[in-house]
């Protein structure tokens, strides 16, 4: 039986109390047969460690996990149509994306690849705007830094006991991951989510932990993106948490934040070169990713405008550019390692403006509520906007299907836009209480 939507007027109440009065509002307002919210704070979990390291899966047992899941989904996008239909009003943006990725069909060089991975996208976008409607900024933190948390301890063990899937050809940890900008990348988020949540007051000694192993994994992961991103962590983080702080408290965030940006480009003056070479996607010899990027932007001057179809050049078959290149570094990649340059030459400069646009908007709702809610975790959004720009210089993890970045995308949007003090027009939602959720 289909849950009904909570009235307008208690989800503007909702929006204005912190994180613990808004879960006590949301229980004593949710049904108290409702069985399917625990289900539904697993099936959080599940996708979000599917999505976590998907990619380090056999291609079979990805394939089906994605199936049970879109069934899965599809059952709750009924059960919760209310919630679901309020998401789908708010996120209208985001469902551009698969939509172009759907037309491409037309022009696409592979069409029934980009036929099926459309289709994938819509999916993965969709589930993303049903967990913004029924989830909480707090709940999602909360959710992701348990699935990071998990992934590292794991990610650490393995490391450790050196077992061989744990670093790369070079010898370099990646942890679980498949490749050692994912595993530093995902250690980014996870101090993302133990600032906030240890800011705001959950669990502080866990997440302080959490953020010490995060940090060592970092380093281990050796990603450049990675450190250059923790140490514009450090800098960024004293500026948004003191944003309502009185002025005295905010002079010395201020300075705190200099002098974390001075300690930066002191501790990378000896290989500052090398460091932001290797977070744009390049080394100092110009090999390895430098030569997909310059494949990239050959293709990109072949089709500047639509490009070649969405997710259609790595799957052309033997004999295919795609597979030359495969050859070519003997690497059996499947991306150009940054999500500009794969957006632009599946889509051209079309898709790529339009990715920029959501982006924009995604800011200007993450700056929205900055300046409506003093929480910490209302500086979420803005923290995960800044972190996809620059990951998105060394990974694909835009516009992409069963992405972690994806989903986190869509869900963030959706929940960030649902959180402002504002009237929304459109169907409304009940989100998900945290206080339903058991205590861990």
């Amino acid at each position: 039986m289909a849950v009904p939507a909570t009235p307008l007027p208690q989800l503007r109440k909702q929006r204005h109390m912190s994180a613990a009065a808004d879960s006590e509002s949301a229980d004593t307002t949710a049904p108290a047969t409702d069985r399917l919210l625990l289900f539904e704070w697993g099936f959080l979990l599940v996708v979000l460690a599917v999505a976590a390291y998907a990619l380090s899966l056999q291609p079979a047992l990805q394939s089906a996990a994605w199936y049970l899941i879109y069934l899965v989904a599809l059952a709750l996008f009924v059960l919760r149509y209310g919630a679901f239909l309020g998401g789908l009003w708010v996120a209208l943006p985001l469902l551009s994306w698969p939509l172009l990725a759907g037309l491409s069909y037309v022009w696409s060089d592979a069409p029934g690849q980009t036929l099926r991975s459309a289709v994938q996208l819509a999916m993965t976008v969709l589930i993303s705007v049903y967990f913004g409607a029924r989830f909480t900024l707090f709940d999602l933190a909360r959710a992701l830094f348990l699935v990071l948390a998990a992934t590292a301890l794991v990610s650490l063990a393995a490391i450790l006991a050196q077992a061989g899937f744990a670093y790369d050809h070079n010898g370099v940890a990646r942890g679980i991951f498949p490749h050692k900008n994912v595993l530093g990348g995902r250690m980014v988020l996870l101090l993302v989510c133990c600032l906030l949540l240890f800011a705001d007051g959950w669990r502080r000694f866990t997440t302080f932990l959490a953020a010490g192993l995060a940090l060592l994994l970092v380093a281990f992961s050796q990603s450049g993106t990675a450190i250059l991103m923790t140490g514009g962590l450090a800098v960024a983080a004293p500026l948004l948490l003191a944003r309502r702080a009185p002025a005295p408290l905010r002079a010395v965030a201020y300075v705190i934040a200099l002098l974390f940006a001075a300690a930066i480009l002191l501790a990378f003056d000896l290989d500052a070169v090398g460091v932001t070479l290797e977070a744009l996607g390049k080394e100092r010899t110009l090999t390895g990713r430098s030569l997909l990027w310059d494949f990239a932007q050959g293709l990109i001057e072949a089709r500047p405008w639509l490009g070649n179809g969405f997710d259609a050049f790595w799957n052309l078959g033997d004999g295919s550019p795609g597979a030359y290149v495969q050859h070519l570094l003997r690497q059996e990649v499947k991306n150009f390692h940054n999500s500009y340059l794969d957006i632009t030459v599946q889509l051209g400069f079309v898709g790529l403006a339009l990715a920029g646009l959501v982006l924009l908007l995604f800011a200007a709702r993450a700056a929205a509520l900055l300046r409506a809610d003093g929480r910490a975790l209302a500086a979420l959004p803005a923290f995960f906007v800044i972190f996809v720009a620059v990951y998105s210089l060394s990974e694909y993890a835009l516009l992409r299907q069963h992405s972690l970045i994806q989903i986190l995308l869509g869900a963030l949007y959706v929940s960030a836009a649902l959180a402002l003090p504002l009237p929304l027009a459109g169907p409304s939602r009940r989100q998900a209480s945290a206080a339903n959720w058991p205590q861990t």
